[in-house]
């Protein structure tokens, strides 16, 4: 069931750390690994046997597991979407917020309680669509999460924000796209990241907007130059046996959404939509938009200390 906010709060997120985008001051970690599989077996984007996230098989392999909780329409702004009805999300719904937590393997993994959690959350972006809320674009890459991080100097709050897509699906094409609005943070004490239920620890209101003014994005610069992986939880202080891996039943839907990254064994798994595993199709991928980062602020890679108690 999906757990509702605290009383009286409603999950507004916040705006960005100033003068996104444009202005942003980026932590760059060139260290950090290439993304991966949480088992560890390759990096996503290196294998023959993943998809392009632009696969035209986006628009069909997930319709099955999702129908059920909502609603599919043809936006003139994001072109095809998917909303989780009101039932489905709960009250005040948010994406990486609502029901559900972080754990943490080769990157950031969001582990949802919803029992659709397993594909939008971990394929295809998310966007506030006007008349619908938080609505998903189908996308078929796999990650661990689409989300975007913040971070501050003394590593006190952890902030994410739903990656803008970076194209959308008109007239079932992939059109690229440049999201001119700005991302929706929310911000987390570092010694709550880990909390089981993320939505109650983060922080909301005025309180909310003070962090915002001392946050700045974090990029970890992977192989190829691209941006991937948020900042490794020795930052904020923890230590690898402090660090919880994706488990319990959130777990079977992390390893459900790997499975479903792979063509060979996308149909392999219990409700697989339709056309999974079926080869690649003939989608074009769109070229990646550039976002800039002027005057880029590299930071210390070193840990925060332990976390408050």
């Amino acid at each position: 069931m999906p757990t509702a906010p605290p009383p009286g709060v409603t999950l507004g997120p916040t705006g960005p750390p100033p003068g996104y985008p444009s202005s942003a001051a980026a932590a760059i970690d060139a260290s950090a690994p290439a993304v991966s599989y949480a088992s560890g077996e390759y990096a996503i984007g290196v294998d023959p046997d993943s998809y392009d996230d632009s696969d035209r098989s986006a628009l069909t392999d997930f319709r099955a597991a999702l129908d059920p909780y909502g609603s599919w329409a043809d936006d003139p702004a994001y072109g095809m979407v998917w909303t989780p009805s009101p039932d489905a999300a709960g009250a005040g719904f948010a994406p990486y917020v609502s029901s559900g937590h972080w754990a943490y393997d080769d990157d950031w993994v969001w582990v949802s309680d919803y029992p659709w959690g397993w594909a939008p959350f971990h394929y295809g972006r998310w966007a506030l669509v006007a008349g619908r809320g938080w609505s998903w674009i189908p996308g078929r890459a796999y990650r661990g999460a689409w989300v975007t991080w913040a971070v501050d100097d003394g590593n006190t709050y952890l902030g994410w924000a739903p990656l803008a897509p970076e194209f959308v699906w008109i007239g079932g094409i992939a059109t690229a796209r440049h999201d001119a609005r700005a991302p929706q943070f929310v911000y987390c004490p570092r010694a709550a990241v880990f909390a089981p239920e993320a939505q109650s620890k983060v922080v909301v209101g005025p309180a909310a907007i003070a962090i915002a003014a001392r946050m700045h994005l974090y990029v970890a610069v992977a192989a190829g130059g691209r941006a991937l992986g948020g900042p490794p939880p020795a930052r904020f202080g923890y230590a690898a046996a402090q660090v919880p891996r994706p488990a319990g039943a959130g777990a079977a839907g992390v390893e459900r959404a790997e499975q479903f990254a792979r063509r060979s064994t996308a149909g392999a798994g219990p409700s697989a939509g339709a056309g999974a595993g079926a080869g690649p199709s003939a989608g074009a991928r769109p070229p990646l938009m550039d976002r800039p980062l002027e005057a880029p602020k590299v930071e210390p890679g070193g840990p925060a200390g332990p976390p408050p108690r």
